[in-house]
């Protein structure tokens, strides 16, 4: 999981990738050999620290959801996660200097308990990456690279910002290097009144919380061969935790506590061979509970989840070719109410990446991995890339390769009844036992899947993801991206009904039934003119259900209403609108005026089209007569005037156009103000 197309690590000066912002070449492991960004045969950007530092964000989310295809997408716990070429977060896999964190919800990743305050740039790839990075990377990665020491000597950076909401986010980053010492530690406080959009209810939106990071960063010198890096973060936040039932309000609080460390060995043989390993563990818990008006429990909920991952892999270098081998472990173990039994899962992974250069102009990429988990059939996952310098300016780019996610522990232990709405969820793996004793019991009333079919496990999803694009630099201050994209996923994982129990209880539980397709075009282009950099960024997207065009195609009866007259008619292809929260259309805009390194004005502007939530005419399927979520706009402004070479001060608006939706977008909460303070001591 540490290595990429271009093998992701730590060391900055030995072996990870390093970007010049004038001439944007990487160089790739310890070999030091460097490889135009523009000539990487597969699709790749990267946000700089400038881009993050004039845009004033505070968290992840702030940032990575102004890219070109990469939605923000509010779950049903109220965090938020990423979609990625029509896939959702539960098929991306988040990295923090080449390790995964832990602790979805709903298969998200929330994005707003990771600050970037010590973030250098933010790599991202998309497509199937399941080649290098194993399950969860179906949809792609995205890579947090974390600042470091380059010269002799310290850094000091403070930073205070207040934001609307009585928001308040002071940061501190030391950096420290002398000789074979390399020392980074930064500390982030994030604090916040929340906000509230709907005042009918006795809810807000979005509770008061604060939290804080601390990470630190060491590397070490032993010798010129011998290299100690190690990384840890803790994460912690406190929430006011609160439901509404009956009319009746319950409070208690929500607490989160995530810590990771990583530390590795390198050893460099030569300019062409080195070995590195490392171990890397985490463990991400929240503890939740609501107390009534006599101060007694009335619900607790708890989630620990722990993950150990070990791993020994070589770069070696010979002329125009370069490779990796990687071999390791993974051990994973979940606790966590609702669920019927502790949740264990091993892994056992080998993975080799050979990238040739032939031709001069020709840049081939070919990566395998076998990943072996202990109660699961083995996968192989594979990707080759293949880019062609037409020209100094021309470049085709194409890639294909097949990505996978196991079935993750709430689909197969979830063991949970809502009492109050009137619905059990059985995850796969307890369902056929559970379900056979209620019968024993005489609590079925009805069986609408015979309980066979589940005395079995779910398969792994499975895609197969292409990439087809062109880069065309026009002249030196403009250029064209533009990328075709096409993933088909099979046996994907959804519930079904089961049963009903003899009280009107439907029981639903995991099936793979579904194949679904996400198509579309994405096009960037970028024109620099003096103190202006304009960044135009699209995508088309048709996000599709196999099966339901399967059975419009064969007659199977698709109805809906007409919203005017009532009448139910039949459906056609045309009317299929797709996959729900997926919009059929994606845009942004950049503008940047850098004056004299003293005055810089940043805008964004983000558009996104109608999308729906649920079917509201009953017939189980999106089309174009339910009910959507109308497009919206985004715009933001902000200002950095530059004091001196230590002092900085920033200004700004979010949402300029004070939008709000209330009844669907509970992530977005109006029009914002912030001012940010920078101080740098050297």
């Amino acid at each position: 999981m540490l290595s990429s197309f271009f093998s992701f690590s730590q060391n900055q000066e030995d072996s990870i990738i390093i970007i010049n912002s004038k001439l944007k070449e990487i160089t790739i492991s310890a070999t030091k050999s460097s490889i135009s960004l523009d000539n990487l045969p597969i699709p790749t950007s990267v946000i700089t620290e400038k881009e993050i530092s004039v845009t004033s964000a505070s968290k992840l989310d702030e940032v990575i959801t102004k890219e070109t295809g990469i939605i923000s997408v509010p779950t049903r716990t109220g965090t938020e996660g990423l979609q990625i070429q029509g896939l959702d977060a539960s098929y991306i896999t988040i990295l923090i200097d080449g390790s995964p964190l832990i602790g979805r919800s709903f298969g998200s990743l929330d994005l707003n308990r990771i600050s970037v305050e010590n973030i250098e740039r933010i790599e991202i790839i998309k497509g199937a990456s399941s080649s290098l990075y194993g399950s969860n990377a179906l949809g792609g990665v995205i890579n947090l690279i974390t600042k470091k020491q380059i010269e002799d000597g310290y850094k000091i950076n403070l930073a205070l910002k207040y934001s609307s909401h009585n928001t308040v986010n002071p940061n501190i980053l030391y950096q420290y290097k002398r000789g074979k010492l390399n020392l980074s530690n930064s500390f982030d406080f994030y604090k916040t009144d929340g906000y509230d959009l709907i005042n009918s209810d006795l809810l807000k939106t979005v509770n008061p919380f604060n939290n804080y990071t601390f990470s630190t960063k060491l590397q070490y010198g032993f010798s010129e061969k011998f290299i100690l890096n190690s990384n840890a973060r803790y994460f912690n936040q406190n929430q006011l935790y609160t439901n509404e039932k009956l009319s009746t309000l319950y409070e208690g609080e929500s607490l989160i506590n995530e810590w990771n460390f990583r530390t590795s060995l390198q050893y460099f043989l030569n300019s062409k061979f080195s070995q590195e390993l490392e171990i890397y563990v985490t463990n991400y818990n929240t503890d939740e509970f609501l107390l009534d008006s006599n101060d007694m429990v009335f619900d607790d909920n708890f989630y620990n989840h722990t993950l150990i991952q070990s791993e020994f892999k070589m770069n070696i270098s010979l002329n125009s070719a370069k490779g990796i081998i990687g071999v390791g472990g993974i051990k994973e173990q979940l606790d966590r109410k609702d669920f019927y039994d502790m949740a264990i899962q091993d892994l056992k992974f080998i993975y080799a990446q050979l990238e040739v250069t032939t031709f001069d102009n020709i840049n081939i990429i070919a990566g395998t991995r076998f990943d072996h988990y202990s109660n699961y059939s083995p996968e192989i996952s594979n990707k080759l890339a293949l880019g062609i310098s037409l020209s100094d300016d021309i470049i085709i780019n194409s890639s294909i390769g097949s990505g996978y996610k196991v079935p993750d522990f709430r689909q197969r232990y979830f063991d949970f009844t809502n009492s109050t709405i009137g619905y059990t969820v059985l995850g796969r793996d307890v369902a056929f036992d559970r379900l056979i004793s209620m019968e024993y019991d005489g609590i079925i009333q009805e069986i609408f899947i015979p309980f066979s079919e589940i005395n079995s496990n779910l398969k792994s999803e499975t895609s197969v993801n292409l990439n087809i694009g062109a880069r065309y630099n026009l002249s030196k201050k403009l250029n064209f991206n533009v990328n075709f994209f096409n993933n088909k996923v099979n046996n994907l994982i959804e519930w079904q009904l089961v049963a009903l129990s003899e009280n009107n209880t439907n029981i639903y539980s995991y099936f793979n039934i579904n194949e679904v397709e996400t198509k579309g075009i994405e096009f960037n282009t970028q024109y620099k003119i003096d103190c202006w950099e304009i960044k135009l960024g699209y995508q088309l997207l048709y996000a599709l259900d196999a099966k339901v065009l399967n059975n419009i195609d064969q007659d199977t009866s698709y109805f809906a209403r007409d919203p005017q007259t009532q009448i139910s008619f039949k459906l056609n292809k045309d009317d299929y609108f797709g996959l729900f929260n997926r919009s059929r259309h994606t845009a942004n805009v950049k503008i940047n005026y850098q004056l004299n390194d003293k005055l810089n004005i940043n805008t964004i502007i983000n558009y996104r089209s109608k999308y729906g939530l649920n079917d509201s005419n009953g017939n189980n399927i999106l089309d174009s007569y339910d009910r959507f979520v109308d497009g919206y706009c985004l715009w933001d402004i902000g200002i950095t005037q530059n004091i001196n070479s230590f002092q900085s001060f920033q200004v700004g608006i979010k949402n300029v156009l004070g939008f709000t939706n209330p009844e669907y977008i509970s992530n977005i909460s109006g029009r914002l103000y912030y001012i940010n303070l920078k101080i740098n001591l050297t």
